[in-house]
């Protein structure tokens, strides 16, 4: 069963208190302003380029690019003189609402350092130097969900009858599902159900292809492989919100609710590493964060401020901050330390192992 990319969103609004879910940048400036600080690392190890792209793939609102160029502008005036900002958003909805947010931050430096483009296919290839990002991106890409039936795998599809729509079980599985299966070596137990992420692969290798040099950044609640696919896991992890409720149910509020899988790090790292991007680290929000002294952001704030209060929403454990991971990958660059990795919370045995 695949998900519906890219609902219908000139009627209602998804992101925010008022949607179906908040992100991270939504709750806070300290992700993006945090951000900052390692870019202009990774910025210093390319050389100062006289042109940095920082290419953000599914920019929601417009609200972490706000806080991102801001920040920039505000601490680095050189960098921020050299930053070409590219957004790829398919929805024009958003776009308009993005090019207003971002308006603000003056239409001369906008028409020359702000652009967007619908899709990643209209990008050429090795035409970046600089970092691709995305936040709560991969997360809502189409998946295949798969149950373990009498020991034989079976895809689980759509079918409508009686005036409603119902799941379907069907063991033959497409040449491209048996390949996904084979190669990440997938085994279920008896009645698991989970899912198989086909559309991220793709787009790992679209963005691999992307770049020149410089940092691929996915921001995105997930797992390794090992936990991914564990034993008791029995139910897989896709689920439906609707104004910040949790359902299982897909075949309610149809085209009303905001579907969602977590993200298997592992793949991504696995199709990256085929496609030229070297595995840097992979570790977890909170882990992140205080890498790159977000503390130091708030230590003037009183403990009441908002901004205090939404960092420890941030580092949460067993919230935000484990659920999240920070995955970084390279290409075209030597090995470097970064601060946001200084304190990794996965091995690359661990990432890669199955």
């Amino acid at each position: 069963m695949t998900k519906k990319v890219e609902p219908d969103l000139s009627s209602s609004d998804r992101i925010g208190w008022d949607g179906d879910y908040f992100t991270a940048p939504e709750l806070s400036p300290l992700l993006a302003k945090s951000l900052v600080r390692q870019i202009l690392a990774i910025d210093d190890q390319l050389g100062h380029p006289p042109q940095f792209t920082f290419m953000e793939i599914g920019a929601g609102n417009g609200t972490f690019a706000f806080d991102f160029i801001q920040e920039c502008r505000t601490i680095a005036s050189d960098f921020f003189h050299r930053l070409s900002y590219q957004i790829i958003e398919r929805s024009s909805h958003l776009q308009s609402r993005q090019a207003a947010r971002l308006g603000t931050l003056g239409m001369e430096w906008g028409e020359s350092h702000l652009s967007w483009k619908a899709a990643i296919e209209e990008i050429d290839s090795d035409s970046i130097t600089g970092v691709v990002f995305s936040n709560e991106l991969v997360d809502a890409l189409p998946v295949h969900r798969v149950r373990m039936a009498d020991q034989r795998l079976h895809e689980i599809c759509v079918a409508y009858k009686r005036g409603r729509f119902v799941e379907c079980l069907d063991h033959r599985l497409s040449p491209q599902l048996i390949e996904y299966i084979e190669t990440h070596k997938i085994a279920l137990s008896e009645g698991q159900t989970s899912e198989l992420h086909l559309a991220a692969e793709r787009w790992m290798k679209q963005v691999a292809r992307l770049l020149h040099r410089g940092i691929v950044m996915t921001v995105d609640y997930g797992h390794t492989h090992r936990d991914y696919y564990r034993s008791d896991r029995k139910d897989g992890t896709f689920l439906c919100y609707h104004r910040h409720a949790i359902s299982t149910d897909p075949y309610v509020r149809v085209g009303e609710q905001d579907m969602t899988a977590h993200v298997n790090f592992s793949a991504l790292a696995s199709v990256g590493m085929a496609n030229g991007l070297d595995l840097v680290g992979l570790t977890t929000m909170a882990n992140w964060l205080i890498g790159l002294g977000v503390e130091e952001l708030v230590r003037d704030q009183d403990q009441e401020s908002h901004d205090v209060r939404a960092l420890a929403h941030l580092l949460r454990p067993h919230g935000m901050g484990t659920t999240f991971k920070v995955l970084v990958q390279r290409k075209g660059m030597e090995a470097f330390a970064l601060q946001g990795l200084r304190y990794p919370a996965f091995f690359d045995d661990v990432v890669f192992s199955n």
